[in-house]
């Protein structure tokens, strides 16, 4: 499917949507307090402070890096994908690569007569400047607003008569309609680009294609109009160039570097925990804190909070509920 652009006296333009997407947390635990299932990995880091570690993640200080590696691996040749797509969708990193679109493609088909014969003449050799630096032949048709009876808008019309020419997607047309209502020149265009015209003519170009052409049509003359548009963007045609689209690249750089920030904060952490551990090795499993069984007791009295996480112990359980501490009293 390739690009539409197009307005009318009133003006107009239309809109797009991208995806969105969500992740899902892993079952790991840390809490600066025991809790049931969770060991002791409090540590020193490299300046001395010391951080109140308890995790269910019993690997934590037993390896480099630990589980943080894998999803800065994943997370890296995720955004790298995303990225890649966003551009290959803009036409790719480097535009201005000549396409080798079909020459007898450059014509006008004016059944609304519209133009005589030097105004033709001008507008082909305008096309003839377009295709030199490009390649992409241009073609021209106008016609009067019948088409409103016939099709459901006018760019099923220009794709129609886009494709009646020829299956390439390395070519232009713009369809131009215009007719008297009611004492008032009414008017309507599409412009419309094959796929491969990403090569040589990015969106960058033929927005402000667009947008000069729409400004300059309130003269209400389609020939300095044409001139005006393209003599605009003319320069900028067939520059090699990196074509980045930093209006969708910012926002994705900003989201993933959220991911970043959380994972390296954990990769220095789990790191940290690691150079502590493998010099005091001795502190590895202390403080461990299983899971439990609960069971209510009777004929025995009981501790009101717990002594090690200060949870309360309102259902006079044998051993805490959240660190698995023994709650009866001595």
């Amino acid at each position: 499917m390739g690009r539409h652009g197009g307005g009318s006296r009133g003006g107009g333009r239309s809109g797009g949507g991208r995806s969105r997407g969500g992740s899902r947390g892993s079952g790991t635990r840390t809490s600066s307090r025991p809790f049931r299932g969770s060991v002791d990995r409090s540590y020193y880091d490299r300046r001395g402070r010391y951080h109140v570690c308890h995790t269910n993640d019993r690997s934590f200080g037993k390896k480099r890096g630990g589980g943080t590696i894998a999803p800065l691996i994943f997370i890296t040749f995720h955004m790298i994908f995303m990225l890649w797509g966003f551009c290959a969708e803009s036409g790719g990193l480097i535009v201005g690569t000549k396409v080798n679109g079909n020459r007898q493609r450059i014509f006008i088909e004016d059944r609304q007569e519209l133009l005589n014969n030097q105004e033709e003449a001008e507008i082909i050799e305008l096309f003839e400047d377009v295709y030199e630096k490009t390649g992409m032949p241009v073609t021209l048709y106008t016609d009067d607003l019948l088409w409103r009876q016939r099709y459901d808008s006018l760019e099923v019309y220009s794709e129609e008569l886009y494709y009646s020419i020829g299956i390439e997607e390395d070519a232009m047309i713009i369809l131009f309609t215009q007719d008297n209502v009611n004492g008032f020149d009414d008017w309507y265009y599409d412009m419309y680009c094959g796929d491969d015209t990403l090569k040589c003519f990015p969106d960058r170009e033929f927005d402000k294609l667009l947008d000069n052409f729409h400004n300059s049509m309130a003269g209400q003359d389609l020939t300095q109009a044409l001139k005006y548009a393209w003599g605009s963007i003319m320069d900028d045609l067939g520059k090699k160039r990196l074509n980045l689209p930093l209006g969708e690249i910012l926002p994705i750089l900003a989201f993933y570097s959220i991911f970043y920030i959380v994972l390296i904060a954990d990769l220095k952490k789990r790191n940290d925990a690691y150079r502590y551990f493998k010099e005091n090795p001795q502190e590895l499993e202390r403080g461990t804190y299983p899971p439990v069984s609960n069971v209510i007791n009777t004929g025995v009295s009981y501790l009101t909070d717990c002594p090690c996480c200060g949870a309360p112990n309102d259902k006079q359980l044998r051993n805490c509920e959240y660190c698995g501490r023994l709650m009866v009293k001595e």
